[in-house]
């Protein structure tokens, strides 16, 4: 690992730091397979359209169900807006949780679309999209994830979250994610320390910009974001910065830029839920802002990329092997995070020597820079919310 990397991760975490050796040295034993999670985006889709109510909705809960037997599966039905839909909701709880302790939360909507308004052409414009991405993606991830989490022997519990009902209608209104988020108690919102939505991810040109809401204010949201940034860099996910091994990074992980979107993870904030959304809304190639083969028969299991799935995948089990997802006073309960390990803000947890006050410092110096420049971009850069549909 070159010296360069470690400076520069040094320099672009805020408010939560884990040692680049210590991250790097997880990230050897990530074990995220984006084959495999790709190789499930066609079994979705091979059930047919997963709208609510349908056997195909159906049989893609039971698959997952049996697959992942490690998680404690319960079917969560409701009916809104004429719709009798089912969210899917698994919760892991090892000997090592601490009972009342943090939980993360790892969502995806597993409905596909009723119907393709943007198809090009108007005798399919009716008819249920296959929906490879736009629900298939997140589900794939979510899949492969529920394999490893079992053995990481965590110290918090990890929730995975299936809505269903997110793309539905004329304007989608994310009916099973509103009545998941309402019949939370407020012992369960309190909890949480993290809701991680996945959506549209698997484009092969991935695109990853910081989504709002939350606005660039909200404490959680930059908590979160931060944690994505830093994990970003060791992964190879930002552009012309060093990965682990010397290499530059892919331009993946983008923050120069934010999108607007209302998804599922907008009725956890209005409940006091902590979330953000993973989305590509420029699905194609040189597709442009909820274009290319977005709503159309062209969401097809061909245009869904193994790389980008490992890519959003392997962030996401770096993050929960270090921790990062939690808040700062839950993340030393984590069984891969010690003291020795996390750098905060106004507390480096170095040797007594004498540098240690200058380094002190040195980092609190560049991590206010830091904020000023994030924050700073993020206004600036502010555009109109709008729906996902």
């Amino acid at each position: 690992m070159s010296a360069v990397f470690v400076v520069l991760l040094l320099a672009s975490c805020t408010v939560s730091l884990t040692s680049a050796e210590d991250v790097c040295s997880t990230v050897e034993i990530l074990e995220f397979n984006g084959d495999s999670a790709n190789q499930t985006v066609t079994i979705q889709v091979d059930f047919g359209p997963r709208l609510p109510g349908s056997n195909a909705s159906m049989e893609l809960r039971k698959w997952f169900m049996e697959t992942r037997p490690a998680f404690d599966w319960r079917l969560d039905s409701h009916s809104r807006e004429g719709y009798n839909l089912t969210n899917l909701e698994g919760k892991l709880v090892t000997e090592n949780v601490q009972e009342g302790g943090p939980i993360v939360v790892l969502a995806a909507h597993y409905d596909s679309r009723d119907r393709a308004e943007r198809d090009q052409n108007p005798n399919m414009t009716d008819m249920p999209i296959p929906g490879a991405n736009d629900g298939g993606s997140g589900v794939a991830v979510l899949w492969e994830l529920a394999r490893i989490i079992p053995s990481m022997n965590l110290e918090h519990e990890v929730w995975i979250l299936l809505t269903d009902a997110e793309d539905q209608g004329p304007t989608p209104s994310m009916l099973g994610a509103k009545a998941w988020a309402e019949n939370r108690t407020s012992e369960e919102v309190a909890r949480i320390d993290a809701f991680l939505l996945v959506d549209m991810i698997g484009d092969a040109d991935l695109k990853i910009y910081r989504t709002f809401p939350p606005s660039p204010t909200n404490e959680d949201g930059n908590r979160l974001w931060n944690a994505v940034e830093q994990l970003a860099q060791p992964l190879g996910l930002i552009d012309n910065l060093s990965d682990c091994d010397g290499n530059p990074g892919m331009d993946v992980v983008n923050f120069s830029r934010s999108d607007g979107v209302i998804d599922d993870h907008v009725p956890m904030l209005n409940v006091g839920i902590p979330a953000i959304d993973f989305i590509d809304i420029r699905y194609g190639e040189n597709a442009t802002e909820w274009g290319g083969y977005w709503h159309t028969h062209e969401d097809t299991p061909d245009k869904v990329s193994a790389e980008s799935l490992a890519h959003i995948g392997r962030l996401l089990e770096l993050g929960l092997r270090q921790g990062s997802w939690l808040k700062s006073d839950n993340s030393s309960s984590d069984a891969n995070a010690s003291e020795s390990d996390v750098l905060e803000v106004d507390s480096v947890h170095t040797s007594n020597d004498d540098a240690s006050s200058t380094q002190n410092i040195f980092i609190a110096g560049t991590t206010f820079a830091a904020i000023l420049l994030i924050f700073t971009t993020l206004v600036f850069l502010h555009q109109g919310v709008r729906l996902k549909r």
